[in-house]
Parts: C-alpha cells; structure tokens; sequence
C-alpha cells in the first residue's frame, strides 16, 4: 500500500466495506450451533448448513444479475447504503431470536427471510463496490478483498473458541446475542465508513492521481466509456475523454438486435465482458475449485489415529487457517504481482493438484487399514492453508489486473464480481461428484 495519507485514508474504509458485504454469511457460520439448537425440533436441524449455502447462493446470483445488468446506469451511493441498511435490519431481526427464546418452525422462517434480504443485499453492495474500486489504485482492490478474508477469519476464530466452550442452552443463546448485536453495530459504523469514502475527492471529485507503476492513472469512471488522457498543464492531474455508446458500439462490433430489444446494458456488458474474458474465467474457476473442495471434502476430512502430532477439533483449526491464508493471499498481492494472463492459467491449472491430494486424506468415508492414505494432520492443515492463499491471490490479482484492458474499468470490476459469484455457485455443484468420489455420498 502507498504511503500516500490519502491512499491510507481510502484504504482502511474499503477494508471495513469488505468486512461488511460478507458480515452475513459470516455470522451465520460462527452462529451454527445456536441455529442448530433452535432448529432441534425441525427436520432441519443436521442439514440447515447446506440448506443455508444454496439458499444464500441461488439468491445472490440472481440479484447479483439483475445488479449488474442495471449497473451502467445504476447510483451506487444509494445502492450501498440501502444494502448496508438492510443487512443492519437483519442483525436487529435475528437478535429477537436469542432475546425472545424463539426456536422451530418460526426460527427457520426468520433465519431464511433475513438470509434472503442479506443476499440481495450483498449482492448489490459487492457489484457496486467492485465498480467502484476496479479503476482506482490497485490498493483500494485489495483492501476491499482483503476486508473480505479479514471477515472470515474473524468468524472462523469464534467458531474455533466455541468448540472449546461449553454448549448448554444459556451460553449458546447469550453467545449467538452478542454475534448478532456486534455485526448489527459494525454494520452501522460502516455505513459511516462508506459516508466518508464517498465524499472524499478520489471517488467524489474524480481525482485521477499520477502514481508510479503500473497503476497510474486509475480513477472512477463515469458513465460511458471513458479514456484517460494525460492533461499537459499539470502532471499529476488527469483528464476524462468520455466515449458515447453508440460509438463504442459501433467500434466493437456488438449485437445491435440488442439495442432494438431496448437491452443496451446487455451491449455494454457484452464489450465490458469481451474485453476482460481471460480473467474472468480464471477469477471463476479459481473460486469454483476452491468452493468444489472446502468446505465440502476437508470438512469430512478426519484426524488420523496413526498422525504425529494428532490435532484436537481438525474441522474448526482447517476453517480458521484456511481463511488465514485466504487472506494472506489477498494481502501478499502488494508484493507478489503477475502481468500475464498465460501465467495465471497456469497457476490456476496448477491448484487441480489439490483434488487429488486432498483425497488422499482418511475421511469419514474411509475404511480402516487403506494404504492410500495420508497419515498427517499437519499436512492436511499446510494444503488448507495453500489452498486458501492461491485462491485469495489469484482472485485479488485478477481485480487488479483485469481492469486495465477494458474500455470501462468500473464495469469491468462488477463483471469480475459476477464471474466470481458464478464461480462460486458452479463450485457448489461440482463438490457432490467429488464426495461421490470420496466415497462420502
């Protein structure tokens, strides 16, 4: 990150926006034992995790859709505050459970309504947000996913401190109130957050700085198709040469069926998506690995009787380092950058390797005496912990790189957001044929 004060000011607010869009399903993870005490008495009660991941999944895509269709013309100020407002009504919703001793059938309706309105809430703010910083200094990238990691890992620390705590009916209510108090209030000061960043002159004013390095000249976008041209009366300011649509139509060849449908988003998404494919695909994929194996198969992954030393709670330690080194990898782009998309594919390709090794790991599934299996629980823990550092690098650095080569790098950052929500959901499906291998299904 820059010494620059006024990078700094910037960066630790995207940090907090991070830490806000996945707030939601992070508290809903760390509060897994209290849903699953208030849902005792449903069919729900072993299978709610996964009834909560698709439901939040097939939500979020959808609104994270419509949000990216209507994003060419969209006001994103008012966009994440409504969104951030929301999910503080959430938290204020979910705290009448543990306050009111709700539990059954109503618990899970308010659970799945608030989980619903998190979504598109999420949604919204993640597409807007992404917009916003894909032009800026790579830094304010960076911090947003990093405030993204940060917030995982967090969730994942309380969940490993409740594993070692006692779990009688009083704690878990009390615990699961302060989880949902907490996120209701952290919630409220980032709407401060985002109040400030958008009103300081890098966003607000369209600041286009002249920094060193490859990130020079990245500023906000207005609608359009803007160009930076260097201003000649003063070098650290630059100028907008904005581009109407039809002519940037009519340069790239696009559909103009579309135009007749009145679909002229779906044009500017179709040039926005065509300039920046190759990293589309790999920030996709790079998510769609990772979701395909953690947590469906290391979740099942048990420690080893025959291993040295033998780790106590394997699940809870492999969900808190696999998000410590998501969010090194995040953080680590500062310092280890990658230019080339062909390198990338490659790395990308490389994470394969993973399947197969963690399938060599002994599983509930597993049967006594196999001589395939790896008896490490370190080990086990190393590759959860490298799995999660590619997926936080190579995800960061494709928002950071991939705006640069589109017309409307704004744009470009919401499609980014979207190629990895894609991601994501494909992930979850491929992760079945993968327990089917295991033996786990």
């Amino acid at each position: 990150m820059s010494a620059d004060p006024a990078l700094r000011y910037v960066y630790w607010r995207f940090v907090v926006l991070g830490m806000a869009t996945l707030m939601a399903w992070n508290v809903y993870i760390t509060a897994s034992g209290f849903f699953r005490h208030v849902f005792r008495n449903t069919p729900l009660r072993d299978s709610f995790e996964s009834v909560f991941s698709i439901f939040s999944n097939t939500i979020n895509l959808i609104a994270l859709s419509y949000a990216l269709y209507t994003q060419p013309s969209a006001n994103n100020d008012r966009r994440i505050q409504a969104g951030l407002l929301s999910t503080v009504c959430v938290f204020l919703a979910l705290l009448l459970l543990p306050l009111l001793n709700i539990d059954g059938w109503l618990a899970l309706v308010i659970a799945l309504l608030a989980l619903c309105v998190a979504a598109v809430a999420a949604a919204f703010v993640q597409c807007s947000i992404f917009g916003i910083a894909a032009p800026l200094h790579a830094c304010c990238a960076e911090a947003y996913m990093g405030g993204q990691a940060i917030a995982g890992t967090v969730a994942s620390a309380l969940q490993l401190f409740t594993v070692y705590g006692a779990e009688d009916d009083g704690r878990v209510r009390v615990r699961a109130g302060v989880y949902f108090g907490i996120a209701a209030v952290f919630l409220a000061l980032s709407m401060t957050a985002w109040s400030q960043l958008s009103r300081h002159e890098m966003i607000a004013q369209n600041a286009y700085r002249a920094l060193d390095g490859p990130d020079a000249g990245m500023g906000r976008m207005q609608h359009g198709s803007p160009r930076l041209t260097r201003d000649p009366e003063g070098p650290v300011e630059y100028a907008v040469e904005t581009v109407e649509l039809e002519q940037v139509v009519e340069q790239n060849g696009l559909p103009k069926w579309l135009g007749a449908l009145g679909l002229d988003n779906m044009r500017v998404l179709c040039l926005a998506f065509g300039e920046i494919a190759p990293f589309a695909y790999i920030c996709g994929s790079a998510m769609c690995l990772t979701l395909a194996l953690f947590p469906p198969l290391t979740e099942a992954i048990v420690s080893s009787p025959k291993s040295s030393p033998q780790i106590a709670n394997l699940t809870a330690w492999h969900f808190l380092l696999f998000n410590v080194g998501d969010y090194l990898g995040r953080l680590s782009t500062q310092w280890i950058r990658c230019e080339s998309v062909r390198v990338l594919n490659w790395i990308g390709a490389a994470r394969l390797l993973f399947v197969p090794a963690f399938l060599m790991f002994p599983t509930v599934a597993t049967a006594p005496g196999d001589a395939l299996v790896v008896h490490s629980d370190l080990l086990f823990l190393l590759l959860v912990a490298m799995l999660g550092w590619s997926n936080g690098w190579v995800a960061t650095m494709t928002l950071v790189r991939a705006p640069r080569d589109a017309t409307n790098k704004a744009l470009a950052g919401s499609v980014l957001s979207f190629a990895l929500c894609v991601g994501l959901m494909v992930g979850a499906l491929l992760s079945y044929p993968i327990l089917l291998i295991a033996g786990i299904l």
